[in-house]
């Protein structure tokens, strides 16, 4: 796949085009690119869309043009979601502009070495990638504010190439190119300047010097300018009848020093691999401008191991050629056994690797730098400073007004030295899996080719990625059969995996040692935090969450993890969320063990559980206020506090691999209350979410709890939780057998309030089941209990289920009646999403009542709150139903949209039932239309989608369906067949449309 925007904006894939239709999808592409592997914040898309007339529903529609792009993506995944807005990660090479980049990169590093022909096949090559103005196609204001930058790009490149082509003596050539280019560009005095050479050099000097007047008279009367010293040189040596040189023909030698040129990088690490790009990064801080004599420096940043070093002496030996008066090299240690460097010994060897004899080296530190500075000066060296501990070692040591440049490796962020210089920091992390996995196959391959791809892969996760676990690893194996790297792979997982991965010859120079090295620089309290930190059993915390852990003040927990973030030893996200890497979690862990009382670990665990134990209590209070069951659970400070539904949605949201992994870590520590209870919070929101196989694995886990915990009110309450995991997944079966043993409990261990809830469960597992006729009963009774109980928020969800049950058997004016008393009930109690089922539900009704505009209403309200609150499911049951009235409307149009949105929804959610449902729905217009082909292959699918002993009533609808499809087709024998398969549950669920369909068949003569 390939993306271009150096010209109009489009996509390509195996050589052909892939439309990307619409100027607003264009315009999404090419910010994306521009921005590729950045954050673009939500407000930055809507912005560059639609300027300052963002439209009210400018979120969801935004969202359904990055849904259409990730679509036409070869790697849908490559566009990600964050909180704050959307990120596309590209491999490279993907785009045009990253070719164009790369290419005009390699050509400045062939002719710093000289090579001017491979310089400018590379400026040609990716000159040619410009298809006309960048960015066509895509939005006016995106062309005015990025164009130019672009076009900036192309021109450098243009007038590299013709400098080029000046100095292979090309003159006549470009005489013609340079007249147009400066039409388009008049300001550009190194163009005109080259114009100039160019004539002059064919023997047209009065016409050079005539295009200096032209130059000159644009400067002054549009921009009040005098021509630059670059142009008024050509002028010059033309009237002195000189030859002007080419800079790219001439580059000036270097300075050479009196005493050998300095290469003082230590040897470059084996079978480096990976970091593209870093190494890109540093090129474009440390390479772009050749002629900057302002210190450039770039400090590497990242925890023990990483391969900081690794990366800046790989970077020094590919760029030797660009320092040629040399590189130093010291270590500073400050992350090593012994002491590290002080600053004078420190200048002290950088003055002796610049030639100054030790009797010449001054004793007065000030001095001694302002004599570093002095040499450095007019020489263009690379400089490592490696493993600097602190911004005060560092500064004596960078140069002052140089061409040099100075690359920093440190496991500390060095935010201080940026407050003195402009310093670029690269932070460090481990390398990717595929990286990972190449570094061990090329560490292992002595031993020969490395077959198990799989047990490779393993082995570079249980290393956590980072190189020095990996080469310890490979240190270990390498020479070695085959069947030693999976024997090693079973002592990483079921072993300390510090111990494993050390060498029993040099322990020194193992992850722990390194680790080591860095905990022993934090103060006591920090080091606290550190190791408790690995109590916390999530991916990642928030620091509200943190400061619980650690049982301190925010402000406190704050200024520690500022300190751990900087050293490396936590890891801080764009969402300011903090996580520990596999290997430094170990080392935590095992401190944790050494330093802490068991007392300690346990009350950290406990702070932990309880605050998120409560916050999930908060957060659904704020989603459905009447449907928080009590439970003995304390108030904890520090918890969010959520300001309504949308706040405490987003927390869930962020939260939620978190709090599965609560679950499971509080069952496995014996947390049992603690386990079923943070489960009892969040299940229904895992539903909404359709998160259901989390909400099957922490659902088992808490009824287990539960059991064990001698709870039986969570006991029932859970499987009813899990009966609804079961009728998600189709298993209608399953989900019955579900409520009736939660209503078993709940009778016998007199829980009234619960027997309500129970039967109410128990009514609409039988009205799925195709029994209504059961399901009223057994609601009326739950209706009658929850009246004597006056548990008013449960007998209207107990009257929701029974509106279902009328409007089945055709009792519209009942259900009706109901469903409008429940809207007006659960708007006052702020039960939003019961609010939004009852519009569906009353939508239904008022459609079966040939009340279209009163149905469509319904539907309408009920998706926008579908929208607001992220209920897929929801939105889809209301788009299926607006299209059916937009069906029997004869709006087909409007109809076909609603199926396919519904229809998309259901596959991005992998709901088999709800996509059976939509291509139910979807084929009975595509019938109305006259397609009774594309119906037919839709009401089958939906036969397999749905299963037979899953929703009976859309069993029935398909096989009536693919009757009245079969007969349009022609086809009466198999028809007929289909409607009888279909009467005969429509008739045993005691539901409307048997009359219906008894009284068609009878039309056509069948009985």
């Amino acid at each position: 796949m390939e993306i271009r925007v150096l010209g109009p904006v489009d996509l390509w894939r195996d050589e052909r085009s892939i439309a990307v239709v619409g100027q607003k999808q264009r315009t999404l592409l090419a910010l994306l690119v521009l921005r590729a592997g950045q954050v673009v914040s939500h407000d930055r898309l809507l912005s560059t869309l639609w300027g300052t007339r963002i439209p009210a529903t400018g979120r969801r529609l935004l969202h359904n043009h990055l849904w259409s792009l990730r679509r036409l993506l070869a790697d849908g995944d490559a566009l990600g979601s964050t909180p704050t807005g959307y990120t596309l990660r590209l491999p490279p090479g993907a785009t045009d502009l990253d070719v164009f980049r790369a290419q005009t990169a390699a050509a400045r590093a062939a002719l710093s070495a000289g090579d001017s022909d491979e310089a400018a096949a590379r400026l040609r090559a990716a000159l040619s990638l410009w298809r006309g103005a960048a960015l066509g196609g895509t939005a006016p204001e995106l062309q005015e504010t990025e164009g130019p930058a672009l076009e900036e790009l192309r021109v450098a490149a243009l007038v590299d190439r013709i400098e080029l082509d000046l100095s292979q003596r090309r003159h006549s050539e470009l005489v013609g190119e340079l007249r147009s280019l400066i039409r388009e560009n008049p300001s550009n005095e190194r163009l005109r300047g080259q114009l100039m050479r160019a004539l002059h050099h064919e023997g047209r000097t009065a016409e050079a010097l005539e295009e200096f007047q032209a130059g000159r008279r644009y400067l002054r009367e549009e921009l009040g300018l005098d021509p630059g010293e670059g142009l008024v040189g050509v002028h010059r040596m033309i009237l002195a009848g000189e030859a002007p040189s080419s800079p790219a023909a001439a580059p000036p030698p270097p300075v050479t020093p009196a005493t050998p040129v300095p290469h003082q990088l230590p040897p470059a690490v084996t079978r480096f691999t990976g970091r593209a790009e870093p190494l890109r990064e540093l090129d474009r801080v440390l390479l772009s401008d050749g002629t900057a004599t302002a210190v450039v420096v770039s400090a590497i940043a990242g925890t023990a191991g990483v391969g900081k070093t690794a990366l800046a002496v790989h970077w020094g030996y590919r760029t030797a050629e660009r320092f040629p008066d040399g590189q130093l090299y010291i270590n500073l240690h400050g992350y090593s056994p012994g002491r590290m460097t002080p600053v004078p010994q420190a200048l002290n060897r950088l003055l002796r690797g610049l030639g100054v004899d030790e009797e010449h080296i001054p004793h007065d530190l000030d001095e001694r730098a302002a004599l570093y500075r002095s040499l450095l000066a007019g020489r263009r060296m690379l400089i490592v400073l490696d493993n600097a501990a602190a911004a005060e070692q560092i500064r004596p040591l960078l140069p002052g007004s140089s061409a040099s440049r100075v690359v920093i490796t440190s496991r500390d962020a060095l935010r201080s030295l940026s407050v003195t210089h402009d310093v670029h920091n690269i932070a460090l992390d481990v390398l990717t899996a595929d990286e990972a996995i190449t570094l061990l196959k090329s560490l292992l391959a002595d031993g020969g080719e490395v077959d198990d791809t799989d047990t490779i892969a393993e082995l570079a996760g249980l290393c956590g990625y980072l190189p020095l676990a990996l080469r310890l690893a490979g240190a270990q194996l390498a020479g070695g059969p085959a069947a030693q790297v999976a024997d090693f792979v079973g002592k990483l997982r079921r072993e300390n995996r510090l111990t494993v991965l050390d060498l029993a010859e040099d322990p020194a120079v193992g992850v722990r040692s390194a680790l080591e090295l860095s905990y022993r620089t934090l103060a006591d309290p920090v080091q606290r935090v550190f190791r408790l930190f690995s109590v916390h059993p999530g991916p990642s915390v928030g620091l509200d969450a943190a400061s619980a852990l650690v049982g301190m003040q925010v402000e406190s927990t704050a200024q520690a993890v500022a300190i751990l973030v900087g050293a490396h030893l936590l890891q801080e996200n764009e969402e300011r969320r903090l996580s520990m890497h596999d290997l430094v979690r170990v080392y935590a862990e095992e401190k944790c063990i050494a330093d802490e009382t068991v007392h300690g670990r346990d009350d950290a665990l406990t702070r932990v559980l309880d605050w998120y134990r409560y916050a999930a209590l908060k957060a659904m209070y704020r989603m459905a206020p009447s449907d928080v069951t009590y439970l003995d659970i304390s108030p904890v400070a520090g918890t969010p506090a959520f300001s309504g539904f949308d706040e405490a949605m987003a927390w869930l949201d962020r939260e939620h691999p978190v709090l599965v992994r609560m679950i499971a870590h509080a069952a496995g520590e014996g947390r049992h209350v603690h386990a079923w209870q943070i489960f009892s919070r969040i299940s229904w929101f895992l539903y909404a979410r359709n998160h259901l196989e989390d909400l099957l694995m922490t659902g088992e886990t808490a009824l287990s709890s539960a059991r064990l915990a001698g709870h039986r009110h969570g006991e029932a309450e859970i499987l009813s939780d899990l009966g609804y995991a079961q009728l998600f997944l189709g298993r209608y079966a399953e989900h019955l057998e579900y409520q009736r043993a939660a209503l078993e409990i709940r009778r016998a261990s007199h829980d009234r309030v619960g027997e309500a809830k129970a039967l109410r469960h128990l009514a609409y597992a039988l009205y799925l089941a195709g029994r209504p006729a059961e399901a009223i009963d057994v609601g009326e009774q739950g209706l009658a209990l929850c009246r004597e109980l006056g548990e008013r928020s449960e007998e209207y969800s107990v009257l929701d289920v029974l509106a279902f049950c009328f409007t089945t058997v055709g009792r519209f004016e009942e259900a009706s009646e109901i469903l409008q008393e429940s809207l007006i009930f659960w708007r006052e109690v702020g039960r939003h999403y019961d609010q939004a089922y009852a519009f569906v539900r009353l939508g239904q009704v008022r459609t079966e009542l040939d009340e279209f505009e009163g149905a469509m209403d319904c539907f309408q309200q009920a998706l926008l709150m579908g929208r607001k609150q992220g209920n897929q499911r929801l939105e889809v049951d209301a788009l299926n139903a607006m299209a059916i009235v937009l069906r029997r409307q004869e709006r087909y149009d409007g109809a076909l949209d609603a199926h396919e949105e519904a229809l998309r929804l259901t596959r991005s959610m992998r709901s088999r039932p709800l996509e059976g449902e939509a291509l139910n729905s979807f084929a009975g217009t595509l019938l109305a239309i006259g397609d009774a082909e594309t119906a037919l292959r839709h009401y089958r699918n939906a036969l397999r989608c749905i299963g037979e002993e899953s929703d009976v009533y859309q069993w029935a609808l398909a096989h009536e369906g693919l009757g009245d499809a079969l007969h349009a087709l022609g086809s009466a024998e198999e028809a007929a067949e289909k409607w009888r398969t279909a009467l005969a549950i429509w008739e045993s669920a005691g539901a409307h449309q048997a009359g219906g369909l008894v009284a068609r068949m009878r039309d056509l003569g069948l009985s």
